[in-house]
């Protein structure tokens, strides 16, 4: 039963770090957002004018994201085509991560990378339609509301020197690790 365990644990491990984010995004025109997706998002946003939509892929999952500043914060909100609600993520600071999480995170990064510098840290929302609405236009965090943080970091080991995106739950356990692959575009320097 351990050789079992332990062959299972290692095509889990096997399968998380043969993950690439290949993503593609490109910026639409709010009259090209389908009506199932602005519905939702006047709702929770109500007055939101400055609002930037795009349309965004990774061969698998299709979203229409919207990007914005919302009480001082960087908000980026993924709609499905078909209106279902996908996620919230909000732009955080990595301190204001409650303790025992971030200290989780900081042992993960500390045991798997011998040089890591992280650049990107979100809170990310995950529930319901209308928890989420409350949570966005009440205030309102709900406990059905399933909080991860997805945190953009350079890790180097013995084997890779990458840009990665990484989700992490709400009490700090690795759920899933993406190598970000950059297109040769976005490696110009002028």
């Amino acid at each position: 039963m351990k050789t079992f365990a332990y062959i299972s644990s290692f095509f889990f491990l096997l399968q998380m770090q043969a993950q690439v984010k290949n993503e593609q995004e490109r910026r639409i025109k709010k009259k090209d957002v389908p009506t199932e997706v602005m519905s939702w998002f006047k709702d929770a946003y109500e007055k939101q004018r400055k609002v930037k939509w795009f349309y965004q892929t990774d061969g698998e999952k299709k979203v229409y994201e919207a990007k914005l500043t919302y009480q001082n914060k960087k908000h980026s909100v993924e709609i499905s085509p078909n209106g279902i609600l996908v996620n919230i993520e909000v732009l955080i600071d990595f301190d204001e991560i409650e303790t025992m999480t971030k200290k989780s995170i900081t042992t993960y990064f500390e045991t798997e990378y011998d040089k890591y510098k992280i650049k990107k840290v979100q809170i990310q929302y995950v529930g319901s339609i209308d928890d989420l609405e409350d949570l966005i236009d009440e205030d309102e965090l709900d406990d059905d509301i399933k909080i991860n943080y997805e945190i953009e970091f350079y890790g180097k080991n013995k084997t890779k020197d990458e840009l990665w995106e990484a989700l992490f739950d709400a009490v700090g356990n690795l759920l899933q690790i993406r190598e970000i692959k950059l297109k040769a575009t976005d490696n110009l320097d002028y």
